[in-house]
C-alpha cells in the first residue's frame, strides 16, 4: 500500500514541478537564463518538507501520509537532479555567473528546511498556550 501511495503522490508532485518550473514561474520571470523556476522549486520543496517533518515530528502525520507527502509528493516536486543537470548545461555554455547562484541550492534549502521545522514548533508552542 506505501508503495502505491508513494507512486500516486510523487506522479501529482511531479506535475506539480513541471508546471511550476518549466511554465509558470519562467514566463513569470521573463525566462531568465538562470533555471529560476527549478532554484525556486527545490527551495519551496525544502520548506514544505520541513513542514512536514515539524508535522510529524508532533505525531501529526502517521506513516502512510509521509509516504504519500514527503517520500512520493515532495519527492517527485523536489528537482535537485535536474537543478544539477541544468548547473552543468550552465557550466558547458560558459556562463558561471549563473552557475554560482545554483551553489546557494544546498545552504538555501537546509535553512528553508530549518524555518519550516521552526514553524511548526512555533505553531504547537503557541496553540498549547
Amino acid at each position: 500500500m506505501n508503495g502505491l501511495l508513494v507512486a500516486v503522490g510523487g506522479g501529482i508532485g511531479a506535475v506539480v514541478r513541471y508546471f511550476l518550473s518549466a511554465t509558470l514561474i519562467p514566463s513569470l520571470a521573463g525566462n531568465p537564463e538562470f533555471p529560476l523556476g527549478t532554484f525556486l522549486v527545490n527551495i519551496s520543496g525544502a520548506f514544505l518538507i520541513g513542514i512536514a517533518f515539524g508535522v510529524s515530528e508532533r505525531g501529526y502525520l502517521p506513516t502512510k501520509g509521509w509516504s504519500f507527502l514527503v517520500v512520493g509528493m515532495l519527492g517527485g516536486y523536489t528537482t535537485f537532479s535536474t537543478f544539477t543537470f541544468e548547473a552543468l548545461e550552465l557550466f558547458a555554455r560558459g556562463q558561471h555567473q549563473p552557475l554560482l547562484l545554483s551553489f546557494l541550492t544546498g545552504p538555501v534549502g537546509l535553512i528553508a528546511v530549518v524555518i519550516g521545522v521552526a514553524l511548526i514548533q512555533g505553531w504547537r508552542k503557541e496553540r498549547m498556550s
